[in-house]
């Protein structure tokens, strides 16, 4: 008897500790959104008419699992006005920024990457999918035509 009721016991603490991570990580992502979110909003410029008021759908694209909550921004506004060259000029759409910095814990990587295989002749549709650090949260995957 006693067997069964320190068994149990286990398999108790055991079940409440899986609760517990598992309540755990998603309000870790969302303290990361959050923060992500003071970073960019009335912050940074989404267009090139500098309007840093940013529809919250967007501002979760960009942010959603990021580990470092500067990096998503830091990399779109790097994308948007740091002459990131994508083949055919460095005049982005700010959709397309938004999907290769979402999620980004490491703004310089997600950019090197991008260079590089841009400069190794792929597309720079290929380059971004290949250079996202995590996918997108854009549901039909597709990319906005750049010209």
């Amino acid at each position: 008897m006693y067997a069964i009721n320190i068994k149990n016991a286990i398999k108790s603490i055991s079940f409440l500790g899986f609760l517990a991570l598992a309540y755990t990580s998603p309000v870790m992502a969302n303290e990361h959104e959050s923060d992500c979110s003071k970073h960019i909003q009335d912050k940074i410029a989404w267009d090139s008419n500098g309007h840093t008021q940013w529809e919250q759908a967007n501002i979760h694209k960009l942010c959603q699992g990021t580990a470092n909550p500067k990096e998503p921004g830091e990399c779109f506004n790097k994308v948007m006005n740091g002459h990131v060259n994508w083949g055919n000029g460095d005049k982005w759409k700010w959709e397309n920024a938004i999907k290769l910095c979402a999620g980004t814990s490491d703004s310089e990587q997600t950019i090197t990457c991008f260079q590089n295989r841009v400069h190794a002749d792929t597309s720079w549709e290929e380059a971004i999918l290949q250079c996202q650090l995590k996918p997108s949260s854009n549901k039909n995957g597709n990319t906005v035509k750049m010209d």
